[in-house]
């Protein structure tokens, strides 16, 4: 299956020890203050406030009362998992703050998924070989084509 990873409630990683990470969703306030620290686009409130509701796993970084990271997981909890929205503020990158996101959600797919479940995730332009860590690879392989996607735009 997937690998295991040590459950932790804090980080002791990287320099930036006094953060806590907690099993929760983010709210939509804290959802949309991440995405715009890190220059991704934000629409409806209640569109994401159900996608939020509907996500099968989530996963905060807190530092003094405040969300500093997030990462969520969507799919049908045994066959299909989707890593959503990996995101940690640009003042707290680069101090263990994703990695220890990301630990709690394979965690959570390890815990869940059944032998050959697909596990699948888009990674920001640059930030592959963090993903890699995780055992995800780059497509195309030799086997599998391109990963692909689209925006959603409703029928004028």
């Amino acid at each position: 299956m997937g690998m295991a990873y040590e459950r932790k409630t804090e980080c002791e990683e990287k320099p930036l020890k006094e953060y806590q990470i907690i099993e929760r969703k983010p709210t939509v306030e804290e959802f949309f203050e991440l995405r715009q620290s890190v220059g991704w686009g934000i629409g409806e409130k209640d569109d994401y406030k159900k996608g939020i509701e509907n996500s099968l796993f989530g996963v905060c970084a807190i530092l003094n009362e405040e969300i500093i990271g997030t990462a969520r997981v969507i799919g049908d909890g045994r066959t299909c998992f989707y890593i959503q929205d990996v995101i940690v503020k640009p003042e707290y990158q680069r101090m263990g703050i994703g990695l220890a996101l990301m630990k709690e959600t394979m965690n959570f797919i390890e815990e869940n998924a059944c032998f050959g479940a697909i596990v699948g995730l888009m990674s920001a332009k640059g930030k592959e070989s963090f993903y890699e860590k995780f055992g995800f690879w780059i497509r195309p392989t030799e086997k599998f084509g391109h990963g692909m996607m689209q925006f959603w735009k409703k029928p004028q």
